[in-house]
């Protein structure tokens, strides 16, 4: 009886820790743009930098509304100025990931309250090596957060 429940036991243990070790593409995509996440709110130019293929582009909006156009390396040197640690206001969350293969595209909501600002992030994301996905371009656009 006792060799039962034991293997009974590390049956399950195996099977949990299979689980915890297995990473699905959804899972690695979410950890990619936690660090984006996590990097932008809090000055962490390194999450940032993980979370960006190094020739990824970035399509946003200067203060005028206006199309601007960054490199990764460019974008991420906008944080560079900002005390780490520190966070920035910023509350995010992803909206939706769609995924197909080695590439996904992944909708995010930022929001800046202290600015009144709501941004809506488009990210295409690809597969670069085995379970490591990141930003391979970025998209943003901005309004008023409403009043609801």
């Amino acid at each position: 009886m006792k060799s039962i429940s034991l293997s009974i036991i590390l049956s399950i243990s195996l099977f949990l820790s299979l689980n915890l070790f297995s990473q699905g593409p959804e899972d690695l995509i979410r950890h990619s743009i936690q660090n984006y996440f996590n990097g932008t709110a809090y000055n962490h130019t390194d999450q940032i930098q993980a979370a960006f293929h190094p020739e990824a582009e970035l399509y946003l909006e200067n203060r005028e509304g206006e199309l601007w156009k960054l490199k990764a390396s460019e974008y991420i040197d906008l944080f560079k100025k900002n005390e780490p640690g520190k966070f920035g206001g910023r509350y995010s969350k992803i909206l939706s990931i769609d995924i197909e293969g080695n590439l996904a595209l992944v909708k995010a909501e930022i929001l800046f309250p202290k600015i009144n600002k709501r941004f809506i992030d488009v990210f295409i994301m690809k597969e670069v090596e085995e379970k490591k996905w990141q930003i391979i371009s970025k998209a943003a656009n901005s309004e008023l957060i409403k009043e609801e």
